[in-house]
């Protein structure tokens, strides 16, 4: 027959499972508390990678802007100084263009043909005509700039370095080639031609078509035996040149030939004398 358990022991076994328990539960929210701990723990740091993240890329946008904004600045300030150096070359070709038409002037005054005179005097005036109006439209009002420019280079303490010059040489013996070697500078204002290697009164881009100069530089090229017009072609000088080589083909068949500058100095053919 079995022996029975007394309520002592009953009491005894109850209160060893109650602190079995309480020890176990301790224990599971212990580990709780460790485990969320240590995932707000996780989230915090990478929650600061993000914002530390963040902070830099606006940071590189913003130095984006800026470099963008004086790109802008760069560009706007070189395209200003393009426009005064043509402004400046275009008012003096203007001057010395109404000096030369002056002389042809009294020059026809003097012609033994009245006729002869009178219609070279019509078309020269025509000419003057189409070419004061393409320095218009190519030219703003000069002359305030020009004492602002002038001015300024008075208050200078010192003198630009001047470019290195560029000296043409002729080909090498055994080298194909013409024999008569005519010589037209291409830069950002227009052409200049070259007569016996030295450089003549500048002629502004939208002047070319019309320019009589030019003209009778290309009769006189064309009625020359073994010729060609070389363009010296500066590096700004490509839309000059596209407008006089294509008059130079289209209009008088003359041989022509191109050849680009390395820099802005002074053109030096004293080799071609």
């Amino acid at each position: 027959m079995p022996k029975r358990r007394s309520n002592s022991d009953e009491g005894v076994d109850l209160f060893s499972f109650m602190s079995i328990l309480a020890c176990l539960i301790g224990i599971l929210t212990l580990m709780i508390s460790v485990m969320m701990q240590a995932q707000q723990a996780e989230q915090e740091e990478k929650a600061g990678k993000t914002k530390e993240e963040r902070a830099r890329a606006m940071e590189n946008l913003d130095l984006k802007k800026k470099i963008e904004i004086a790109e802008k600045e760069k560009k706007e300030k070189e395209e200003k100084i393009k426009k005064e150096k043509s402004s400046v070359a275009a008012l003096q070709h203007l001057k010395d263009r109404t000096i030369a038409l002056s002389l042809k002037l009294d020059d026809l005054k003097k012609a033994e043909d009245p006729d002869q005179s009178d219609t070279a005097l019509q078309k020269l005036i025509e000419n003057m005509i189409k070419e004061i109006a393409a320095l218009k439209e190519e030219q703003p009002p000069l002359d305030k700039r020009l004492k602002e420019l002038q001015a300024e280079l008075k208050s200078r303490k010192e003198a630009p370095k001047p470019q290195e010059s560029v000296k043409i040489r002729p080909r090498g013996f055994g080298q194909k080639g013409a024999r008569n070697i005519f010589f037209v500078e291409c830069n950002s204002t227009g052409i200049v031609i070259y007569t016996d290697s030295k450089p003549g009164k500048p002629i502004s881009t939208k002047a070319i078509p019309t320019n009589e100069s030019f003209s009778d530089f290309l009769e006189k090229v064309k009625r020359s035996r073994d010729s060609m017009v070389l363009f010296l072609v500066r590096k700004s000088g490509k839309l000059a040149y596209d407008w006089a080589a294509g008059i130079a083909e289209t209009k008088y068949n003359v041989s022509h030939g191109k050849l680009p500058m390395p820099n802005d100095g002074k053109i030096d053919l004293s080799a071609f004398k």
